[in-house]
This record gives C-alpha cells, sequence and structure tokens, in this order.
C-alpha cells in the first residue's frame, strides 16, 4: 500500500506541475482583458475638466467620454457634472474633484478629493460592489439608496437620504441610519498612522446642491427601455426621450432615432479619441450616442438607421467601437482617393466583432454574446469580406489618417468615396491604426500605482462649503483651536524632554570613572603659570522665548448653598377604632320530630297457628 501512494505521488506531480504551468498564462491572459463595465459624462454644467493620462494634463471634458479606472474630473466654482456607470448615478457640485479610483467587473471605488458628491445606487448586488473613499473614512453602502458626501478641508459629511451607510474603520464600524449625517475627521499625526476617527452626529440640511439633485432624481423615472436592455448597461437610460422601439421582421426589437438628419449614419458624426486599454475609442455628439455605439448592431431598415441591441444579457460588455477597419480589394483606399486614409464600417447583426487591443477567448466570447465556455473563437478572415451595412448610404466612412491623431470632427473631414469605392465588392480588412506618437492599447493602470509613478497633479479649485449650521461652524473653531493648543503642549513637553535628558548625559559624563578603593597615588603637578587674561566681550543674552498666550479662563465665583433645614415631623397620631361589636346570636331551635310509630310483630308461635287453621279450612 505504501508503494502504491508513493507511485501516485510521483506520477502526479508532474502532472500538477503541467497542468499549473499551461493555466498561468491563461490566467495572465485574462486578468489583461479591458472592464466590461465602464462609465461616461452624461450632463455637464459649466466647466468641467478631465485628467489626460497620455497628454499629462488636465483638458476640458466632453459629453458621452468613457470613464475607467485611474480618470478624474474636477469641477469650477459654478459647474456641475453628472456621470453614469452602468445603473448608477454620481452627481458632483461647484467646486469638487472626483477619482475613479477603480472600475471593473468586481469593484466600483469613487474617492472623493473635496467638494460635493452624490451617488443613486439602484441594484443591491452594485451596492455590495461600491465603496467611497475620502482621507478621513472608508464608507461602504449597504442596499440601494441615495447618499451625499461632502468633504472641505480635513473634515468629511456623510448622510443617506435613503438606504444605510457603514463607516469602516479599525477603530469601530458604526452605520449612518437614513435621514442621518455624520461628521467626521482624524485627531493625531497623519504620518505615524495613529490618527483616530471622530465623528458627531447631525440631521441632512437642505441647500442649492440638494435641490439639483432632487431635481435631476425626478427624471430618472422608470422607462420601458428596461424590458429590452439591461439597466447596467451604461447609457440606456437616453433612449426613451430621443427614440422609439419598432419590431424588425428578421431581428425583431429595434430602436428607431427619431432626431436625425437626412444623412445620417452611424460612426460619423462624432471624432476618435485614444483611450487606455481599448486604444481608438469612438465619442459621439448626440445626447443618446453612448449605448448605440459601444454595444449592439447597425441595420439600414426602410431607408433609415436602427439599432439592434441583441440579445438580453444582465452585464453587458461594452466595446470601444463595434466598427471593422477596412480597405479596398487587393489594394489601400489611400491609392483610390490619392492620399493616406483609414475608414470603417459600422458592424451588422450576427456579424462578428474582432477587437484591436489584446484579450482572451472569453472575452471574445463575452463582447459577442456567445454561451460562456462553448469553444466558439474569432474566425480569421482569409479572404476579401462584403460586410452588410457596405452597400448602404454613408455605410463607408473614409477620413484623413492624421485626421484621427487631431481629434477633428469626422463629418467635416469625411471624404466622398461613393465613385471610388465599390459598394457591392468585398473589401480587406484591415488592422486600427496605431495611437498618437505610434502608442499601442495597454492596460489601464490607476493614477497612483504601486510602481512609483507620481499621480497627477491636483486642481486649484476653491471647494463650495456645505451648508452648516451656527453649531456646526463653533464646534469646527473650538477643535481647530483645541489642536493648535495641543501642539504647543506636545512641542513644550519635547523641549522639557530634551533638557533633562541632555542633563542626564551631563551628569553622567562627570561621574568618576575609578572606584574609592582603587586610588591612583597623587603626582605633584607644578604650579602653572598665570596666562594672559584677555578681554571677553559681553555676552549678549539670548531673547527669553515669549510666553504662550492661552485664552485666560473666567474665574469660578464660589457658589454658597443653603444649610439644609431641619425637617420636623410630627409625633403619629394614635388611631381609635371603634369597639367590637358583640353578635348575639339565637340559640338553635329544637325541631320536634314525631316519634316513630310501633309496629307489632306476632310472634313465630302465632304465625304458625294461623297457618294451621287457615290450611283447615
Amino acid at each position: 500500500m505504501w508503494c502504491l501512494n508513493s507511485l501516485l505521488r510521483r506520477c502526479a506531480a508532474p502532472l500538477l506541475a503541467l497542468s499549473t504551468a499551461a493555466l498561468l498564462p491563461l490566467a495572465a491572459w485574462a486578468e489583461d482583458d479591458p472592464p466590461g463595465r465602464v462609465g461616461r459624462v452624461a450632463d455637464l454644467q459649466g466647466s468641467v475638466s478631465y485628467y489626460e493620462g497620455e497628454q499629462g494634463q488636465w483638458t476640458e471634458a466632453s459629453r458621452n467620454r468613457p470613464l475607467t479606472t485611474g480618470d478624474r474630473l474636477s469641477t469650477d466654482g459654478d459647474a456641475r457634472a453628472e456621470l453614469r456607470i452602468g445603473s448608477t448615478t454620481v452627481r458632483l457640485g461647484p467646486g469638487s474633484e472626483l477619482e475613479l479610483a477603480r472600475v471593473d467587473d468586481e469593484r466600483v471605488t469613487l474617492q472623493l478629493h473635496s467638494g460635493q458628491l452624490a451617488v443613486r445606487i439602484r441594484d443591491r448586488e452594485v451596492a455590495n460592489e461600491t465603496v467611497i473613499l475620502t482621507d478621513e473614512a472608508r464608507l461602504l453602502p449597504m442596499r440601494s439608496g441615495h447618499y451625499r458626501i461632502d468633504r472641505i478641508d480635513d473634515t468629511t459629511y456623510a448622510g443617506a437620504w435613503r438606504g444605510e451607510l457603514r463607516v469602516d474603520d479599525d477603530s469601530g464600524d458604526f452605520t449612518i441610519a437614513q435621514g442621518r449625517r455624520a461628521e467626521l475627521w482624524r485627531e493625531g499625526r497623519r504620518d505615524e498612522n495613529n490618527a483616530r476617527l471622530r465623528r458627531e452626529w447631525d440631521t441632512l440640511t437642505d441647500d442649492e446642491f440638494g435641490d439639483w439633485v432632487a431635481r435631476q432624481d425626478r427624471g430618472d423615472e422608470r422607462s420601458a427601455s428596461n424590458r429590452y436592455v439591461s439597466p447596467e448597461m451604461t447609457g440606456a437610460e437616453e433612449l426613451d426621450r430621443h427614440g422609439r422601439w419598432e419590431r424588425h421582421p428578421e431581428y425583431g426589437t429595434v430602436w428607431v432615432p427619431v432626431s436625425v438628419q437626412a444623412d445620417w449614419a452611424p460612426y460619423r458624426y462624432g471624432r476618435w479619441a485614444w483611450i487606455r486599454p481599448w486604444g481608438w475609442t469612438w465619442v459621439d455628439d448626440a445626447p443618446w450616442g453612448f449605448a448605440p455605439f459601444h454595444y449592439g448592431r447597425w441595420v439600414f431598415w426602410g431607408n433609415r438607421w436602427a439599432w439592434y441591441p441583441g440579445t438580453y444579457v444582465r452585464r453587458p460588455v461594452y466595446a470601444p467601437a463595434l466598427v471593422a477597419w477596412i480597405g479596398a480589394p487587393g489594394v489601400g483606399i489611400s491609392i483610390n482617393i490619392g492620399g493616406p486614409s483609414v475608414g470603417w464600417v459600422p458592424l451588422a447583426p450576427r456579424e462578428v466583432y474582432v477587437p484591436w487591443y489584446r484579450y482572451s477567448p472569453r472575452y471574445a466570447e463575452r463582447v459577442n454574446h456567445r454561451p460562456p465556455g462553448s469553444g466558439w473563437q474569432i474566425p480569421v478572415p482569409r479572404e476579401p469580406i462584403m460586410y452588410g451595412n457596405q452597400g448602404v448610404p454613408n455605410g463607408v466612412t473614409v477620413v484623413p489618417r492624421d485626421a484621427l491623431a487631431r481629434r477633428e470632427p469626422v463629418s467635416r473631414v469625411a471624404i466622398d468615396v461613393r465613385g471610388s469605392l465599390p459598394q457591392r465588392a468585398p473589401v480587406t480588412t484591415i488592422a486600427a491604426p496605431e495611437g498618437p506618437g505610434g502608442a499601442q492599447p495597454a492596460p489601464r493602470r490607476p493614477a497612483v500605482s504601486d510602481d512609483g509613478r507620481p499621480a497627477p497633479p491636483r486642481r486649484v479649485v476653491q471647494p463650495v462649503a456645505p451648508l452648516r449650521s451656527e453649531r456646526q461652524v463653533e464646534r469646527q473653531q473650538l477643535r481647530q483651536d483645541g489642536r493648535q493648543e495641543s501642539r504647543q503642549e506636545n512641542r513644550q513637553e519635547t523641549r522639557q524632554e530634551n533638557r533633562q535628558d541632555s542633563r542626564q548625559e551631563n551628569r553622567q559624563e562627570n561621574r568618576p570613572t575609578t572606584r574609592p578603593d582603587e586610588r591612583r597615588p597623587v603626582q605633584p603637578v607644578p604650579p602653572a603659570q598665570p596666562a594672559p587674561q584677555r578681554e571677553r566681550p559681553a555676552a549678549v543674552p539670548a531673547p527669553a522665548p515669549a510666553p504662550v498666550q492661552r485664552p485666560s479662563l473666567p474665574e469660578r465665583t464660589p457658589v454658597q448653598r443653603e444649610a439644609p433645614r431641619e425637617v420636623t415631623r410630627e409625633a403619629p397620631r394614635e388611631v381609635q377604632r371603634p369597639a367590637l361589636r358583640e353578635v348575639q346570636r339565637e340559640a338553635p331551635r329544637e325541631v320536634q320530630r314525631p316519634a316513630p310509630r310501633e309496629v307489632e310483630r306476632e310472634s313465630p308461635r302465632e304465625n304458625r297457628g294461623n297457618q294451621r287453621e287457615q290450611r283447615e279450612r
């Protein structure tokens, strides 16, 4: 038996090592997959900026720009912004700065650096995946609800309009109930990681930012689009406002935009932006132009364009642009139009989307709505392909190659290729153009990473203080005064300790090193000649340290208390109770019963005599 177990171990070890080595590349490949969940800039009011990682500077934000891990947004003193991450709504007030520390399929982490933040969560599962951070606290929504967080200076105000918010801290967790607000701050040195979290309770107050959030939230009513697409599809909330749902004879339910011009076509009215980790990403100009350009397919039906969302998926996977980069059959488009150019065509239903960035087989299945684990792979085209939208009006869009790097609007620089590109001829699929400066798509990292790269510079924006009562202002002032006094006391204690330490060291140096019993013979010392006295400069007395002016407390006036009064108690009164009455009971009456009647019985002899007489008779 022992030999069999030993043999199994020897055989299993190489197989386990081989399987682990085979799975490691797949795991590393899957980790490099881009996230399937993203956010977008849904609405802008005033001047709103975001940090451009490629250029290393703050630039003006635009509607429908995708947001992912590491992005930062900042609003000026009179600006507001609204973001969407699936079904979650994030609103920023004036003078605010927000960082998307993490946005992927497992977690959504928002870090508020300053200003006002409102977060509306509509799904319990999403609430368990959401984390809100400030420099003072880590906030975890307990369920779906509406939460508000403000940060001014070094204080965080966290409240819950609806739902419950848990504060996660090493000193102990506590919950902020619905309708309550907690004022949070730290006491102690932050560099030593021993700053303790302090809190004070208060009620939510109404201000201009809260009124704006309430008005915006009332407009987000339940829409009919939720019957055809998932609420977790970013940008789906705009479909009912700008289009209608119709029934296609072949593909089923499709969405048709209602306010477009006659020559409108998908992926023509907008621009391209280089966003990691996807690379070239389409940013549309229309307010509804997010979901139809990053999910589903387009079909030309009844002399108009219609969007086909595909099968219902609870967590759809985002794509930067569902197009195919194409060229003419056998030659490039640049030869036909006389210059370096690039073209694309929107994918039709059932056409395969081939990403131009690194991806795993699992990601290819998810983004193309294939059953997971089916082993389906993207087919590699070996000959020119005829795309479904290639022969329709404005189906193919061609622009100069440098127009992408310059981020120019496509509609202004689009080239008319109706005479040079055959509409019903197969075309050659080409790779996506290179990024600015030859950049390639790479995984997106947070702004503050573990490799030591510097964080993006902070924008100097004066935050708008939340509405506070006089009592809160007094408490804040008292805390600041107390911190200043504690710092001064710490400095004085440090000085006293340093003086005591120096005195002890001097005493130890002046002590004799020999013992009393180990005396050395004293040698006579020759008399020393008096040295010439030099005039020493008068010592300049050091300026005395200025006494610390502490606020004098008012003298307490002795309270004169009155002597206790002697309470004289009266003697207990004697209660005279009435004497008990003697109850005279009557003697029981004698009942005279009649005497029993005497029954004369015959003797046995007389009885026998009578019987004889009767017989004789």
